[in-house]
């Protein structure tokens, strides 16, 4: 009987299993990773195969009479194309784009100059309704709105554009108490590819809502609120004096610096990087956001919720940075409480008192001040080390279930084991309780 190769069923299972695990963490690229990692499919492929000849030949076995079957010539061929057109679709993203305008490859590209002015008051509340294209507002001493822009169309002629464009007028009206500025792409049919960037002055005490399909937001200067809402959008905000709430689809970057008041982020789906400095109000942050998140100084409340960690910190004098599998924080200021499924995680200079939940990961606590704030660590698949400045005063309890448990503080904490279990007791004197325990991984305490 002719002997079954495993390569095929492995590939399969590894497949699966990336897919399976963007299912549970959406925040995971899929296509990024494939596009750019497809070749060790193939190195892996020749490794098993080679393995298992090598394999048949040390058990005196017939070798195959050829290296590969047919079926799995076509396989190869078949994963070379879609690894190859993957490639080239990610590497030429911005020329052939496959998301919510369609396929851009088609027709050619029409551009039309857009311009207006309108008296507006200095507390004015300025609507921008662009269905697609990038909005830039920046605040100044002008009393009233100047708008510049370009529109662009992509038609198949001049003569298409053209009706395209007088279909779609850019209007600034007064509704109510509010300025709505429209560029009326909702005119015309889902297909038409046609998006506006407008470049706008406003009064500096103006507020600004934002909203859109697809395009950025540039808001500086802004003494009022801005509320922005978008199905896939880039938001950077500068020096807003009021509250700023923002709520994405998708967004490959949103950035918030020197905000007076409170923020307010909701991403949706998959988000990219996040950057929020100096922002004195409260901030929140919910969603799923698969980039490099960075946070610094936050006087007010922080909070943080996404399908894979929860973060409370009252307050982040220094700075708070994670991405999807580490998050690393210092000089914090309590109660400090993070639960996470799966994260290597780094917090050290804090204040108050820090609780830790994780349930895969490594844990690093370094709490560089006295008196020391009371702690409780757990990781159930994962080693913890415990920090300590000399001269502390605590009582300790660190305990793995299956572990390792390594005392590299001194004299004053004892190992005790029983059975697979092992733990680190010891007081050095009327301290906090710190608490560390781990299911399975190694507990480490030591001096600083």
């Amino acid at each position: 009987m002719t002997r079954r190769s495993v390569v095929g069923p492995l590939i399969l299972i590894l497949l699966g299993g990336l897919f399976l695990a963007h299912n549970v963490v959406p925040e995971l690229e899929v296509f990024k990773l494939l596009s750019t990692y497809w070749p060790f499919l193939l190195i892996a492929w020749g490794v098993l195969r080679l393995i298992e000849v090598l394999l048949t030949a040390a058990a005196s076995r017939p070798l195959p009479a050829r290296g590969l079957s047919g079926g799995e010539v076509f396989l190869i061929i078949l994963i070379c194309l879609v690894g190859l057109t993957s490639t080239a679709v990610s590497r030429h993203w911005p020329r052939i784009r496959l998301g919510d305008r369609g396929m851009e490859i088609f027709g050619e590209t029409y551009d039309y100059t857009l311009s207006q002015e309108k008296a507006v008051g200095e507390k004015a509340r300025i609507v921008f309704d662009n269905l697609r294209g990038n909005v830039r507002v920046s605040g100044g001493d002008y009393k009233g709105l100047r708008l510049t822009g370009r529109k662009t169309i992509r038609a198949f002629d001049k003569a298409d554009a053209g009706r395209t464009h007088e279909k779609t007028p850019l209007e600034i009206t007064q509704e109510g108490d509010r300025i709505v500025v429209r560029t009326n792409q909702d005119k015309v049919a889902e297909n038409r590819n046609i998006s506006a960037d407008l470049e706008v002055t406003v009064p500096r005490g103006a507020s600004i809502e934002g909203r859109g399909r697809y395009g950025d937001f540039d808001i500086n200067d802004i003494d009022g609120v801005v509320e922005i809402t978008s199905d896939n959008a880039g938001v950077r905000l500068n020096r807003i004096g009021g509250n700023a709430k923002i709520d994405l689809g998708r967004s490959d970057i949103v950035r918030a610096v020197d905000v007076k008041g409170s923020l307010e982020l909701n991403g949706r789906r998959t988000g990219g990087d996040i950057e929020i400095e100096n922002v004195q109000g409260p901030v929140t942050v919910t969603g799923a956001f698969g980039g490099n998140l960075e946070f610094k100084n936050l006087p007010r409340q922080f909070r943080f919720e996404s399908r894979n960690t929860e973060l409370r910190v009252e307050k982040i004098p220094g700075r708070l940075a994670m991405n999807l599998g580490n998050l690393t924080a210092t000089n914090l200021v309590g109660p400090v409480r993070v639960t996470s499924r799966s994260k290597d995680i780094k917090i050290e200079d804090f204040t108050e008192s820090l609780e830790v939940d994780v349930d895969r990961g490594d844990v690093e606590i370094r709490p560089k001040h006295k008196p020391l704030p009371k702690i409780a660590a757990r990781s159930r698949s994962g080693s913890i080390e415990l920090v300590l400045p000399e001269g502390a005063r605590f009582e300790l309890s660190a305990t793995t279930e299956r572990g390792e448990a390594r005392n590299e503080y001194g004299d004053a904490l004892k190992v005790e084991e029983d059975g697979r279990t092992a733990t680190i007791k010891g007081k050095t004197g009327q301290g906090p309780t710190l608490s560390v325990t781990t299911s399975r991984g190694s507990v480490t305490v030591r001096k600083e």
